[in-house]
């Protein structure tokens, strides 16, 4: 089975692909426009966004992920 990305299309018909999770404060939300929806999925593969399988997440989110489970991790030990 084929997942179709999700996209944002703007009123110049450009695409940006969102961010899937969007839990970091500094959440850049959707990446950067592009003429097609492969130039998007481009950009955020060249920035190091992370594919979920479902979509794609950004580093700011990533980064806040890694943060949420080294407290776990901390928690769980003490």
């Amino acid at each position: 089975m084929s997942y179709e990305l999700p996209y944002t299309e703007n009123a110049e018909g450009k695409f940006a692909v969102p961010c899937q999770i969007k839990l970091a404060q500094d959440c850049v939300q959707l990446g950067e426009f592009c003429e097609s929806k492969e130039g998007a999925r481009h950009w955020v593969e060249e920035e190091c966004w992370i594919y979920s399988g479902e979509g794609y997440f950004c580093a700011e989110c990533n980064e806040q992920i890694m943060r949420n489970i080294a407290k776990l991790s901390t928690k769980k030990m003490n």
